[in-house]
């Protein structure tokens, strides 16, 4: 008989509640396994705001051999490491001290032991929600699946996994460890996102370790840079040696699988990501700092309605006469372009389109 039995219902991403889900749709069957195993204590943590658990609480009859322990999270990372799980049930923090796969700590799926995988796919993903997989599959079926609403770049597959794989890695078969799956098509910028992706590990990181804390802290310092157009050429180099030690020496998986993520990103879009900086280009022009901001002439009818938006005063024009934008003025806020109706204000990045340089007449 075991000292004790963790039954794990936190999320690690707030979007996917797999866990949880799991336990909710088919409550009675779970209880009924978790009670007939040989362990001491039994314990059932879950997100203390879950309205469902609550709800499902105060209706559950009274239940001595379980203990429930509310947990003061949406969703973290750090509840996919088994060793931080223990912690809590000592009253301590969850924090991570390592990877040890072999402790008594078991999500929905582990504790069923089936070979399917239960995720939410979102991210531009024609198909979004509730998918099931087998455990083993390439992203080619997945994609098969869920599709993309425009022309698809990429696939990421979130924590502990940490893989950001393109066209190449169609076909190749992978094991389905993650809770959420986002999608990426040409409309989103891979530099954007990995950006994003690393300020969310950055909030994650328990600071216990140099790799997994600093190595983060170093990430998000550089994808920041090379977002607000500061970045350097040897800024992807530096990137890449960071990460390949990172995946090897940071103290848990955390760590490793933000590394893991910034370095398939690189392999796989390393050309766009490049970019960035050899072009002053993103050439899905979402990087606002890489974006300028254009009024059409032969769409303007003169209105004024983005000049009364600009905060700034970066537009020039009047009544009647089709308005310019100052472009050492505009912060890329993209006010106008919601204020216009008309849609005679676009976007553009290093391709520019042709406008008038000061106010002129309509028409």
């Amino acid at each position: 008989m075991s000292e004790y039995m963790i039954f794990n219902l936190v999320p690690t991403f707030h979007e996917a509640p797999i866990s949880l889900n799991l336990f909710l749709k088919d409550t009675s069957s779970f209880l009924k396994r978790l009670n007939a195993e040989q362990a001491d204590k039994k314990y059932i943590l879950y997100p203390k705001q879950s309205k469902e658990m609550k709800r499902y609480l105060e209706q559950a009859e009274g239940d001595t051999i379980i203990t429930y322990l509310p947990m003061e999270t949406a969703g973290a990372f750090v509840y996919g490491n088994k060793t931080a799980v223990v912690r809590v049930i000592d009253g301590e923090k969850p924090l991570p001290t390592g990877v040890n796969d072999e402790l008594p700590v078991f999500s929905a799926e582990e504790f069923s032991d089936i070979d399917i995988k239960t995720v939410i796919i979102g991210g531009n993903a024609k198909k979004k929600g509730t998918f099931t997989f087998s455990k083993k599959i390439t992203p080619r079926a997945i994609l098969d699946q869920c599709s993309s609403v425009k022309e698809w770049k990429g696939i990421y597959f979130g924590y502990p996994m940490g893989k950001m794989l393109g066209a190449n890695q169609l076909d190749e078969e992978i094991e389905l460890t993650t809770d959420y799956i986002h999608i990426f098509d040409e409309t989103d910028c891979i530099l954007d996102q990995l950006y994003k992706i690393a300020e969310r590990y950055s909030k994650e990181s328990c600071g216990r370790c140099v790799y997994g804390f600093e190595g983060v802290t170093q990430i998000n310092m550089i994808l920041s840079d090379l977002v607000m157009k500061k970045g350097k050429s040897e800024d992807i180099e530096l990137l890449l040696d960071l990460c390949s030690v990172m995946e090897t020496q940071a103290l848990c998986d955390i760590g490793a699988s933000a590394a893991r993520t910034v370095l398939t990103a690189l392999q796989n879009f390393r050309e766009e990501v490049e970019e960035h900086v050899a072009k002053k280009n993103c050439r899905a022009v979402i990087c606002v700092k890489y974006v300028t901001y254009h009024i059409l002439a032969d769409l303007c009818t003169g209105c004024t309605d983005c000049v009364d938006a600009c905060e700034d005063d970066a537009i020039l024009g009047k009544k009647k006469f089709v308005h310019v934008i100052d472009q050492d003025e505009c912060i890329q806020c993209g006010a106008c372009m919601a204020a216009c109706e008309e849609g005679a204000i676009v976007k553009a990045g290093a391709v520019k389109p042709k406008t008038p340089k000061k106010p002129v007449p309509c028409g």
